[in-house]
């Protein structure tokens, strides 16, 4: 069959096809278009295959769409419905006519107050199919009812789960928007409603898959009572590379829909370049309409155009702030910004000198004198780190001061990783962990080398000592892959047998020389050799940026989850014979999983880490192939992962999770909070940096179990940081916090003071 062209397209159907860009875009089909909120408004997509509205016959289709009123697929006609049950079969043609609905609602779009029953109640269930040729397509979805909740929608696609999770409407949510790239093989698009109960599906669009394109956003199309001050996150698919950070300013916005007036806002992306996240400055106004968009002049890094997308949600009534607790920000000339001429700023310490450490993305440490005040003196720039490395720029991300320092014998520990000159991939097996000596830390030993480096962010991260035990270092290990399978978007590389990992290095077992770690294709490092110096503590850890040792003696680790589109890896058939060396006590019990390819996006995560335990990302370099909490039961299980079907066993080793933060809060920096007076409503609470989502600090109250058991936000001065927060630092002398900040599109630093109000 040959690839149908606009003319072929109306020929075969039978109807007019426009290229128009319609007001929802692939947010929803047509209705009153959002006021210009005084950018460009989005070009023409004229590269739609069909755009197919399901609704009753005696509705006028949204503008560019054709009507599908229920009619059996019709091999001449190129579309239609068959009954679900044939489809791996005879593919029967089935009239489904009779179950065409339309909602009378105000304020909702035709194409998304129109629907077709795929599953109606005494009938068979149908399936709809529309001749393609065979190829990759960007296919957009959606499900939901103006009017009723009764249902558990899910639509595959091609055979895949569009919403991942089947989608439960609630009152404030009853729709539900996702854009899937799948591959034609039959010369038909298959859309089914297996794995739903009661699916009502709205409308499609198909397009080439020649672009980047959203995939889902949150809040939903139409979705009400949105908390006004979060974000807006949207899920990516991407073609050829991460979305470029330059263009995110120009490529999405938020405009109040009855006025236009765009949203002050910080608009950035992952490490990884695989969303977008909106956060706006300042809380929303209650109860008020708003639209998201995103533009053509959204691109990713090889300079492709995404696709438009424009959404719309209504927040509901304001939130109060974070109780009685309060501080104030203090602006540090001295600590960052163009006049200061740094890179980010990426980990803060104070030293047993009473000096703060402030480490950045160049290699270097600059070390400040604190006034009384709290504020900080012109800087000391230290290069022992780069000047030990041929001078070549390397990222300082961890830092820690040996627990027997002391201002007259300072020695600091840090990791420090290749630095990541785009477009070309930093080098694997790059990772260091590098002692520092001398009163101007210029004394350099290299004391592990040969840790993973991925092709991406993900590098050897925070560093710390466990109370009470100082010859033995902790270190957070990232991932290789979004999902512990290899993947385009983190340059097909695997998981290595330290990576997704904490650490355990053994300070007492490394001499003069370091010890080369690099499991694979070099030295072949053995983490399970008796008398190993480094080893592994807990594992399936994706990428958590930092950690803390609370004063109830559990290590908590805040802990990134994937963006949409990572692949999980399968259980193979028979278990590769070094899986009796990296879990002989589990190897009997390993589940039996599917590979997972464009999975879902996976929440953020507090652990409360433990020997020996799995978190959840899969290795299979470690005969871990069970991703978070499989999916046992029928119901929401903790930490599923809904692709896997019914009766997936978890991982043995598979310990839970402290806290949920949700989607693309980015949770890195955290500390527990010591103030020494004694009579802090924050004392011993965790306070832990949310980078993207909230561009924040939330404080966290562990409970008896350890798990926490209240989260507080919007504290004064915790919140509105005039760049990304990414590490903090508290001066146990008074209480005063600093926290580093990255501009993600600038690269620029500079570092923030909390005083206590």
């Amino acid at each position: 069959m040959t690839r149908l062209t606009s003319r072929t397209i109306r020929s075969t159907l039978g109807f007019g096809l426009t290229a128009l860009l319609l007001a929802a875009c692939t947010g929803g089909p047509t209705g009153p278009t959002p006021p210009d909120g005084g950018g460009t408004t989005p070009p023409p997509d004229t590269n739609v295959l069909a755009r197919v509205n399901f609704q009753d016959k005696n509705v006028t289709a949204p503008e560019g769409y054709a009507a599908d009123t229920g009619a059996a697929y019709d091999a001449a006609r190129g579309y239609g419905w068959v009954r679900q049950d044939s489809l791996n079969g005879t593919h029967v043609p089935l009239d489904m006519s009779a179950w065409t609905r339309t909602r009378d609602v105000q304020g909702i779009d035709v194409g998304t107050r129109t629907l077709m029953h795929m599953q109606p109640a005494g009938a068979p269930a149908g399936a709809w199919e529309y001749n393609l040729p065979s190829g990759k397509y960007a296919v957009t979805v959606s499900v939901g009812d103006a009017l009723y909740t009764d249902s558990v929608h899910q639509v595959r696609i091609e055979g895949t789960a569009a919403f991942g999770a089947p989608f439960e409407p609630i009152d404030a949510r009853k729709f539900n928007v996702v854009t899937r790239v799948v591959d034609v093989t039959d010369g038909r698009l298959t859309l089914d409603a297996v794995g739903g109960t009661n699916t009502k599906l709205n409308y499609v669009v198909v397009r080439p898959a020649d672009r980047p394109t959203i995939r889902s956003v949150s809040p939903q199309n139409y979705e009400l009572n949105v908390n006004p001050t979060g974000a807006v996150k949207a899920e990516l698919n991407l073609t050829a590379s991460g979305v470029a950070g330059s263009s995110l300013s120009a490529g999405a916005r938020l405009t109040e829909q009855a006025t236009g007036a765009v949203v002050s806002a910080d608009v950035r992306t992952s490490g990884g370049g695989d969303t977008v996240v909106l956060q706006p400055k300042a809380a929303l106004k209650a109860n008020t309409a708003y639209v998201f968009e995103v533009t053509s002049d959204l691109k990713d890094q090889s300079g492709n155009s995404f696709r438009p997308w424009r959404s719309t949600f209504t927040t509901g009534s304001a939130t109060t702030t974070g109780g009685p607790v309060a501080f104030e920000q203090v602006a540090l000339p001295t600590a960052g910004g163009k006049e200061q001429g740094t890179k980010g700023y990426s980990a803060v310490e104070i030293g047993p000198d009473g000096k703060l450490y402030a480490a950045n993305f160049d290699g270097e440490i600059r070390r400040f004198g604190i006034n009384p005040d709290g504020t900080l003196t012109q800087p000391q720039v230290i290069t022992s780190v780069r000047q030990a490395n041929g001078n070549q720029t390397r990222w300082i991300l961890g830092m820690k001061f040996d627990p027997k320092s002391t201002a007259d014998n300072l020695v600091l520990y840090v990791t420090n990783n290749a630095d990541w000159p785009y477009p070309t991939p930093p080098a694997d097996w790059t990772g260091k962990i590098t002692k520092l000596s001398g009163p101007n830390l210029e004394n350099v030993q290299d004391l592990v080398v040969g840790l993973p480096r991925s092709n991406q962010d993900h590098a050897t991260n925070s560093l710390t000592f466990k109370p009470g035990d100082d010859t033995t270092l902790y270190v957070l290990q990232g991932s290789m892959s979004s999902l512990g399978a290899p993947d385009t978007a983190w340059g097909m590389r695997s998981e290595h047998l330290l990576s997704a990992a904490l650490l355990k290095v053994d300070l007492t077992k490394i001499g003069a020389s370091p010890v080369n770690v690099q499991t694979e294709g070099g030295p072949n490092y053995n983490p399970f050799a008796p008398g190993a110096p480094v080893t592994l503590y807990a594992s399936g850890i994706r990428n958590a940026y930092d950690m803390v040792w609370h004063s109830n003696g559990r290590l908590y680790v805040p802990t990134n989850g994937s963006a949409a589109g990572g692949n999980a890896p399968a259980t193979p058939s028979s278990l590769p014979a070094s899986c009796a060396t990296v879990r002989s006590d589990k190897r009997s019990s390993v589940p039996s999983v599917p590979a997972i390819n464009s999975a879902g996006v996976q929440h953020d995560y507090l652990f409360k880490v433990e020997p020996g335990g799995y978190y959840g990302h899969p290795n299979p370099a470690r005969c871990e192939y069970a991703a978070f909490g499989g999916n046992p039961t029928a119901g929401v299980d903790p930490m599923e992962m809904p692709e896997y079907p019914v009766g997936t066993a978890a991982d043995p080793n598979w310990r839970g999770f402290a806290y949920d933060f949700g989607e693309h809060a980015s949770p890195n920096g955290v500390i527990e909070e010591y103030t020494m007076a004694g009579n802090s409503a924050l004392k011993n609470k965790l306070l832990v940096v949310r980078y993207s989502a909230g561009a924040d600090i939330i404080v966290l109250t562990p409970g008896a179990d350890g798990n926490i058991v209240s989260a507080q936000t919007g504290i004064t001065g915790l919140t509105n940081f005039s760049s990304q927060p990414l590490d903090l630092v508290e001066n146990r002398a008074n209480g005063f916090i600093y926290v580093a900040q990255l501009d993600q599109q600038t690269r620029e630093g500079t570092i923030t003071l909390l005083r206590p109000k």
